[in-house]
């Protein structure tokens, strides 16, 4: 399965703030990391090698979108063969932190999207349809109105 058509786009305003986030929340033991065409926010190595992915996010609420992208780049490590011990999303307007794990539900629950995501490559997308996450964090908006 490929996904490599999908991808970010760097000159948004939400992703250059999301990469201001994630520099700004930095402790130590965190790094950036590239995984192909995916940049993690932060990737944190435990004392015993276990690798626990970092998201940080300017809104208050955690989004399905934001899980699923969690989980991507957990699967991802997994894959490569990588012990990942779990994902943590971090909200800029809130202290709170989501934790984030790759059980079996969830990777099922990932592949069906990886799935849903190849059958759109090969149809004619659709009109667009303007709705509120178009101008408040959505990072692919070029696609539909660039």
């Amino acid at each position: 399965m490929s996904l490599k058509n999908f991808y970010i786009i760097d000159k948004n305003q939400f992703v250059a703030h999301g990469d201001y986030l994630s520099k700004k929340k930095r402790r130590y033991g965190f790094t950036n990391i590239k995984l192909g065409r995916n940049v993690l926010d932060n990737l944190e190595i435990t004392p015993n090698d276990n690798y626990i992915v970092h998201e940080f996010k300017r809104g208050k609420k955690v989004l399905p979108g934001d899980i699923f992208q969690v989980l991507h780049y957990m699967n991802i490590l997994r894959t490569k063969g990588y012990t990942v011990e779990n994902g943590e999303i971090h909200t800029l307007g809130s202290k709170d932190i989501k934790i984030i794990k790759l059980d079996e539900d969830a990777i099922n629950e990932l592949n069906t999207v990886y799935t849903e995501l190849e059958k759109l490559r090969n149809e004619i997308i659709p009109d667009p349809i303007r709705n509120y996450y178009c101008n408040h964090g959505c990072s692919y908006s070029s696609f539909c109105w660039g």
